[in-house]
Formats: C-alpha cells, structure tokens, sequence
C-alpha cells in the first residue's frame, strides 16, 4: 500500500463507553476456569465495538500493519453538572475505556494490540446535541523497513 493512498477510517459508536476494569479468575469445584470482569456491561459494550468496526472495515485490510489510534469517548453529563464544565475527570479512568476498545477492535483491525503504535485519546462531557459513545479513528501505518532507509 502507497501512503498517500491511506484513508483513515472513522466509526462511531453509541453507548455509555464502558472501562475494561479488572479481570478476575477462579476454579469452580469441578475444576473449570471462570474469568470475570468487574463490570457486567463491559461484553455488550465490546459487541458494539467490533460490530460497529467491522461495518466499517474495506474488503482488502492487512492485518500485519501498525495502527495509529484516535479515540473521543463522550461520556453522559450529569444533570447536576453546570454546563461551564466540559471535561470529564472522574472514573472512568480514561487507559480503562482504550483497553475496552482494544479489545473489541482486535481481530477486526489487527491481531493483537501491540500493532498499535500511538494512540491519541480523551473523554468529554456530550454536548445537548451529542449522544454518549466513542468516536474511533484508525490511520493504518505502512511498517518501514529499517535497512530500507
């Protein structure tokens, strides 16, 4: 792939944007693994990622490539929140909600998220004319090779 021929790829996502939180694992009595996730809806919220990326995915993808990552989560507003204020610095931690969407892009976009090799990303209160979610913007990078250069 030429560079200049490499469009990013915008998906939009609504919901409430989810934290990956923490995973938790045990052995039942009969001896079978179960992990949990700290938040019940975090599975639902991952579906609607990879749903919502895979809609927007061209035919022709290498999977191979490194990834530039945007990420604007809009988070709900509290009715009690005076509307001066525009930034969102309480829980979700802002890692917690990229590693959600990591995981919901991976296997759609790349193979593991370790191809992504920057990630800009922030969370704000909506607007009265926006709906919570997750603005993603994926730029694929061709990867240079170092003796080429």
């Amino acid at each position: 792939m030429v560079e200049a021929d490499i469009e990013p790829i915008v998906i939009k996502v609504l919901g409430e944007p989810v934290p990956q939180g923490s995973t938790k694992a045990f052995i039942t009595k009969s001896g079978k693994p179960i992990i949990t996730h700290s938040n019940k809806n975090l599975k639902q919220w991952r579906q609607r990622i990879a749903t919502e990326g895979q809609k927007g995915r061209p035919t022709r993808w290498d999977m191979d490539q490194a990834i530039l990552l945007g990420i604007d989560f809009l988070m709900p507003r509290p009715k009690s929140l005076p509307k001066k204020v525009k930034e969102d610095v309480k829980r979700p931690d802002l890692d917690k909600l990229v590693r959600a969407v990591l995981d919901g892009l991976t296997g759609i976009y790349f193979n593991d998220d370790s191809q992504v090799v920057q990630i800009f990303a922030g969370k704000r209160y909506v607007e009265k004319y926006e709906a919570p979610g997750a603005n993603i913007t994926i730029i694929p990078t061709p990867i240079r090779d170092r003796e080429a250069d």
